[in-house]
């Protein structure tokens, strides 16, 4: 007989394990414009998601982990809870889970008052041998940096340190494109060491998620913002019956 749990014997729901995928979109410096929630499939099946009775998403679910993405560009603008209906059919099973993502905002600081100019940072360099200061200077800022190089017309090769009577002058310093290059392979080589399991395509999967990021408030000032992201589900029709 064809019932809930038809072409799923053992009694398990269609659906299980809904949960957050953690990835690169809550590392960034403006809120994520999507969310990830992942799943596990016992069968292959189709799939419909509704947001207040309207089809945003549909399609078909494989057997084992799937993912939604959630678009996310308006979840951010204030503390709020926002649901999902998604409903799944396998054959004659039909199985409909609620999904509730909670998000609370919270500010942490101002980064810049509204209409006020972005702070011009001051910076000292100061060069010492031994005790004795050799050379310093102050107030640059990276707006100030040119990374243009003035370089003589090329014969086919150019040698950037020059021969004295035919013989090589010495090094007495680090080439800035190769100081630039051992700096990016350092960082690179850093960040591998530090988060090996997103080198390797491993699933982060979480109940909760924490990320910052920056965003104006209603008066137009620039906060640098907490986020915290939780998921919950609710079997619609159960909690239907149960309820008086």
């Amino acid at each position: 007989m064809a019932g809930i749990f038809t072409g799923n014997e053992e009694g398990f729901p269609l659906v299980s394990g809904i949960c957050l995928v953690e990835n690169e979109v809550y590392e960034r410096d403006f809120p994520p414009g999507k969310i990830t929630v992942g799943l596990n499939v016992q069968s292959d099946s189709l799939f419909k998601l509704f947001v207040q009775n309207r089809v945003v998403q549909g399609g078909i679910f494989r057997k084992g982990f799937n993912s939604i993405i959630l678009p996310a560009s308006d979840l951010f603008k204030r503390t709020d809870t926002h649901t999902f209906l998604l409903e799944c059919k396998a054959d004659e099973t039909v199985e409909s889970k609620e999904i509730i993502i909670d998000i609370r905002m919270l500010p942490l600081y101002v980064v810049q008052k509204m209409g006020k100019e972005r702070k011009t940072h001051e910076f000292t360099l100061s060069f010492f041998i031994g005790d004795q200061m050799i050379y310093s200077t102050k107030k640059f800022t990276p707006s100030d940096i040119s990374f243009k190089l003035d370089l003589p017309p090329s014969l086919g090769e150019y040698d950037p340190f020059g021969r004295i009577d035919g013989t090589q002058k010495p090094v007495s310093g680090v080439p800035i494109l190769g100081a630039v290059a051992g700096l990016y392979h350092l960082a690179k080589s850093l960040s591998n060491k530090r988060d090996p399991e997103k080198k390797n395509g491993v699933i982060h999967k979480r109940q909760r998620i924490e990320t910052t990021f920056l965003k104006t408030n209603n008066a137009g000032d620039l906060w640098q913002w907490r986020a915290l992201i939780s998921i919950k589900t609710r079997d619609p029709k159960k909690d239907d019956i149960l309820s008086p």
